[in-house]
């Protein structure tokens, strides 16, 4: 009787092995870059989606020829999210969920207003974003100047409490 033994098609235990710990040591080096990474998000996701909000309501303010309002959900704290409405009527053309763990401080309280102009009926406004008590996601700082255009910039150093 001939005993030849065959080679199965596959991986060995010892390969598996290998490839798993090299796996581990890449994601341990990985790993603290990517909570930067994650922290900045952090803070940068609702920077983005309060600058579409004001971009948004100055067109359509242009575009209704109407007044439109940019509402804090709980009327002073915008971190619990907003909303985007027509002055008359009150239509409501977007609205936004609140957001944990940030904090957006308004130069200003209150309603901000695009007339249908285009431009702002209230003063021009500055709006950090920050994450409380997280100095690695540097704060940004959305501002609307009194033409209505806004913009986002993120601050120079770690303080939190003014857009340098």
């Amino acid at each position: 009787m001939n005993h030849t033994m065959r080679r199965l098609p596959g991986f060995t235990l010892i390969e598996v092995l290998m490839v798993v710990a090299i796996l581990a040591v890449l994601a341990s080096i990985a790993a603290p870059s990517m909570r930067g990474f994650m922290d900045a998000q952090m803070v940068k996701t609702p920077a983005s989606d309060l600058y579409s909000t004001f971009v948004l309501a100055r067109s359509e303010a242009i575009k209704r020829n109407a007044a439109i309002d940019i509402v804090p959900a709980t009327g002073f704290d915008w971190a619990d999210g907003w909303s985007v409405r027509t002055q008359s009527g009150g239509t409501v053309l977007r609205t936004q969920d609140a957001y944990p763990r940030i904090a957006i401080t308004p130069s200003t309280a209150g309603t901000v207003t695009y007339g249908s102009n285009g431009r702002l009926s209230t003063s021009a406004a500055i709006f950090r974003v920050v994450a409380p008590g997280n100095t690695e996601a540097r704060m940004r700082c959305v501002s609307i100047d009194v033409m209505g255009r806004p913009s986002v910039r993120v601050d120079r150093d770690t303080d939190q409490t003014a857009c340098n």
